[in-house]
């Protein structure tokens, strides 16, 4: 059996720019470990012949720019997070480009393959003695010689799987992490492989679809189903009569007041998050309140990324604790930057939808879907996003690329 040399380097590529971004082995690890996989993306991109894009120079010249008016700011050049931001530039684009198109696809294809893989440990941990061998005895061997410190703890995990169950309020029901650093982190990639899912097969249901849908469920993540729920419901409404939206809006109303009144892991998450009182700890709703009286110090350009700036030198972990990655993203980068950087991700899955013949609106939809996942994680610093917001690179529609092929 031959094995095809070009797929398996482009499912490696694909799996690190997912791995750096979510799990623990690999993005807890120093930024030494992060140039391994760049210089690997390097490889190939000289290999292959690829050349940079004139949009990914634009790209690094307005983070500059950025950079620069925060400096001017706060006269401070945090050289670990200046280089650190381009390292991530560089590798996600490196590997977008090294890819090309077919990059959503195998994104798709290792979610749907990593959730599966989870489940061979997620099920047998209702076992109680299974989960403590498993934390006790196997995630003990694959504890990285390189992770870099920091205020959080790495949870357990064995590359594949993160041994984190708890959580939720959901009683004797535990959620799956998968490999990621938590459920709801795990619930957020699956989404936006169930959106590259849709608009590249045009179906909701299809086998890939299926498995990641039951993968997201199994987390028992509040933001993630209450997503999950909103991605069907902008899929039937772009792809059904008249008649079925009609019939749509009530049916799904009245089932999420059920879902919001008789879950408590819905409803009255929901609810506890949105607490705002002085005692309470950060809140997705809480950290929103915060990121944005941070935002008022230096509303165009942001606070950046490093504590002397972003928290003005402050260290103790309650204080600068933040888990609203959309205004957290605000906060860092300015309005500027926050509305540069989505309006790329727009235009992304514009282009993807153009090119795979999808209805060009459901653009709107997918980008509404980050934003709410992004309300409950801090994704939009990862490699990954960052590929996703420089993606529109890679699409023309078909009869544009037809086009170019025979000019």
């Amino acid at each position: 059996m031959r094995i095809n040399t070009t797929k398996l380097i482009d499912y490696l590529l694909v799996y690190l720019l997912i791995a750096f971004s979510g799990i623990p082995f690999f993005y807890r690890a120093r930024v030494e470990v992060l140039m391994v996989g760049l210089l690997l993306a390097l490889a190939v991109f000289i290999y292959r012949q690829k050349q940079v894009d004139k949009l990914f120079v634009g790209y690094l010249v307005v983070v500059l720019i950025i950079q620069a008016g925060q400096m001017l700011k706060f006269y401070y050049l945090p050289l670990t997070s200046f280089l650190g931001l381009h390292i991530r530039l560089v590798f996600a684009y490196l590997i977008l480009r090294s890819v090309g198109t077919k990059l959503p696809a195998y994104v798709v294809t290792i979610l749907s393959v990593s959730v599966l893989i989870s489940w061979i440990f997620y099920f047998p941990s209702y076992f109680a003695s299974f989960e403590s061998f498993l934390t006790n005895k196997i995630t003990p061997l694959f504890e990285h010689p390189f992770y870099k410190v920091s205020n959080y703890k790495v949870p357990d995990n064995l590359i594949v799987y993160t041994a984190n169950t708890k959580g939720e309020s959901i009683g004797w029901l535990k959620r799956n992490a998968g490999p990621f650093w938590e459920p709801g982190a795990f619930a957020g990639f699956i989404m936006v492989a169930l959106l590259f899912n849709s608009i590249i097969s045009g179906r909701l249901f299809n086998p890939k679809g299926v498995i990641l849908m039951a993968g997201l469920m199994s987390t028992f993540s509040t933001a993630g189903l209450v997503v999950l729920g909103l991605f069907i419901l902008v899929h039937l409404w772009l792809r059904s009569g008249m008649l079925k939206r009609v019939l749509l809006i009530p049916v799904l109303f009245i089932g999420f007041v059920f879902l919001y009144n008789e879950v408590d892991f819905i409803g009255a998450k929901i609810h506890s998050k949105m607490s705002y009182t002085a005692g309470t700890y950060n809140t997705r709703f809480k950290s929103a309140q915060k990121d944005l009286q941070d935002l008022s110090r230096s509303p165009l350009v942001g606070l950046g990324q490093s504590k002397e700036t972003r928290f003005d030198g402050k260290t103790d972990k309650r204080t600068i604790h933040r888990n609203n990655g959309v205004t957290n993203f605000m906060a860092s980068f300015g309005v500027l930057g926050f509305t540069l950087y989505f309006l790329l991700m727009y235009i992304s899955f514009l282009r993807m939808c153009g090119y795979y013949g999808f209805d060009r609106r459901f653009a709107l939809g997918a980008l509404l879907i980050v934003l709410l996942i992004g309300f409950s994680e801090e994704y939009f610093s990862k490699v990954f996003f960052m590929a996703l917001s420089m993606m529109a690179i890679l699409f023309t529609s078909k009869n544009e690329l037809s086009n170019q092929r025979t000019s």
